[in-house]
């Protein structure tokens, strides 16, 4: 499941036709009746319809992380993050990631693969972020970013990454899933931290 066409209701809810409240850019409301198999009491739920999005964690021949610093209208401020954004109609997760992070950075890096995803919200949206791993990262070009976009690029040791999570630096949480899962690949040594571009 990547967006609501990929949806599998549960046949313990019954739920009316879902009716388009608000289209955006960024995703649409939608609203249905649901029926409560235990009550039989009617009510009318709300959920966003977004498409998927992907996180990169990109690591360079020094085993450095690749964040970015960009101004969020959510919190006001400027967050620090991983690179990541929307997967485009018809984009795979792996080519999306690979775009996102040259447009956020101007990165480009080698053996991509996908590991982790979650659903951020399952009470409110429907779609999956996906986690993408990108090693040997190098600048290759110059970021090609939104005319509402503008971002820094720092790149940080791995060990520095982490201890800005626990001192409360980086709270975004996609963020933390995907840096989480980049550990997780980690310690079951299925990164080669020592390895060199090809």
């Amino acid at each position: 499941m990547t967006n609501a066409s990929d949806r599998l209701e549960d046949k313990q809810w019954q739920a009316s036709d879902p009716k388009i409240l608000l289209e955006t850019p960024v995703g649409e409301i939608i609203s249905s009746e649901l029926i409560s198999s235990r009550t039989g009491i009617k009510k009318q739920f709300y959920r966003f319809n977004f498409p998927a999005w992907v996180n990169i964690v990109a690591c360079t021949p020094k085993n450095e992380i690749v964040l970015i610093e960009q101004y969020r209208f959510g919190t006001g401020r400027t967050e620090l993050e991983i690179p990541g954004g929307a997967v485009e109609k018809d984009e795979s997760i792996i080519k999306a990631g690979l775009r996102e992070l040259f447009e956020e950075t101007g990165y480009v890096g080698e053996r991509a693969q996908i590991i982790g995803r979650v659903v951020p919200n399952p009470a409110l949206q429907d779609n999956f972020c996906y986690t993408v791993l990108v090693e040997n990262a190098i600048k290759n070009g110059t970021p090609c970013l939104d005319d509402m976009e503008d971002i820094r690029t720092i790149l940080l040791p791995e060990k520095e990454v982490f201890n800005l999570i626990v001192q409360g630096r980086i709270y975004h949480g996609l963020v933390l899933n995907g840096l989480m899962f980049y550990q997780l690949q980690r310690q079951q040594g299925l990164i080669r931290l020592d390895s060199q571009p090809e």
